[in-house]
């Protein structure tokens, strides 16, 4: 049987498959060239962390004081302004107290307004007795200076008489109705003192009896004590009251609840977690080795991994001031010494230029941080 032979291939197609193979090796190898520059003149201008995370102020809320949670109006995950209404706890006792002040409050300010009244008219009325006994004492000493004079010009009528009697020039008529007018003097002198010691004494009685004012002062002084006690009292409970309604500090967001209602809580305990979405940032812990190219400033390029890698930009905005090893629970001391040289880390902040609504705590992210910047 005879041979069938292959028709003679064509030279000119040897050589185009050459050809591509060869520009097929050569794209390959200026691919890799070229991706392996750009991972190269990165690694060179930025600092990456793989394991960074998202981070954010988690603010404990908690109640002041004890009680039985009586409505949770939120739930996790919503969205909540600053003064909204958290929790409310069961308030009846508090009340209660607090209408027993105010009524305790309520007496003792129309006791007061009783004492104020009477001290009022005490010193009206005693005031008056002061004065009307310091008028009788001035014209008491009035009339004593109006006497003296009398019984001075009596005394010298006799003291005359008596000189020209011995002369006869006057009669004995005369001389005894001087000696009369003398001694009458001398009586009224004496009635004008015993009056100037009785106005004296009425004064005195007066001004003592203007000492009831003090004891009014002193026991209006006790119950003004009292109401302040009693006011500081019931602005103690408004207070308990209002801390029965628990309100959100910050506009943000619940992050998790601790506690469901009808539950009894103790004063501190702790019942849920509040997050601000618009104060998210990033702690990256970077090797100590390239610390020294970290600048606060710095743009930085973050990408998400909940966000299939979608990248942000950022700024470093804080560097730490330690190792995180130093804040470690657990020390690891070395009494063997053996020892293992190991690469610490130091933490350093990075925000977001733009807040985005689908970031979240907890997320892991990769950050380039561009050194050169």
């Amino acid at each position: 049987m005879a041979k069938v032979s292959s028709p003679p291939r064509d030279p000119r197609m040897k050589d185009q498959g050459f050809i591509i193979r060869l520009l097929t090796v050569v794209l390959l190898i200026l691919a890799v060239v070229f991706w392996g520059g750009q991972w190269l003149h990165y690694r060179l201008t930025h600092v990456h962390v793989v394991d960074a995370r998202i981070k954010t102020h988690m603010i404990s809320v908690a109640a002041r004081l004890p009680g039985r949670i009586t409505a949770m109006p939120v739930s996790e995950g919503q969205r909540v302004a600053r003064g909204e209404l958290l929790i409310e706890l069961d308030a009846a006792q508090i009340r209660q107290d607090l209408q027993v002040v105010r009524s305790g409050w309520q007496s003792l300010s129309g006791e007061r307004a009783r004492m104020e009244a009477e001290l009022e008219l005490a010193r009206a009325v005693e005031n008056s007795r002061v004065v009307k006994a310091q008028r009788a004492l001035e014209s008491s000493a009035a009339d004593q200076q109006r006497l003296q004079l009398a019984q001075q010009k009596a005394g010298a009528d006799l003291s005359r008489l008596k000189g020209m009697a011995r002369n006869d020039m006057v009669s004995g008529q005369q001389l005894a109705d001087a000696q009369y007018r003398a001694d009458v003097a001398a009586a009224e002198l004496h009635r004008g003192e015993a009056e100037i010691a009785a106005a004296e004494a009425a004064l005195s009685e007066a001004k003592a009896q203007t000492l009831n004012q003090r004891v009014l002062e002193r026991d209006l002084d006790a119950l003004q004590s009292q109401l302040a006690e009693i006011h500081a009292r019931q602005q103690r409970l408004k207070l308990d009251v209002n801390d029965q309604r628990i309100r959100s500090p910050v506009t943000g967001v619940i992050a998790r609840k601790f506690a469901e209602p009808g539950e009894y809580i103790q004063s501190g305990q702790n019942l849920m977690l509040v997050y601000s979405p618009d104060q998210l940032w990033i702690e990256a812990n970077i090797k100590e080795t390239a610390f020294a190219s970290v600048k606060v400033g710095q743009r930085v390029r973050i990408t998400v991994d909940a966000l299939s890698g979608e990248a942000f930009n950022g700024r470093v905005e804080r560097i730490g001031t330690a190792a995180t090893s130093e804040f470690a629970l657990l020390p690891s001391p070395n009494p063997s010494g053996n020892f293992t040289k190991t690469t610490q880390r130091v933490p350093v902040r990075i925000l977001f230029d733009e807040a985005d609504e689908r970031l979240r705590p907890g997320l892991m992210v990769e950050v380039g941080i561009h050194v050169n910047d």
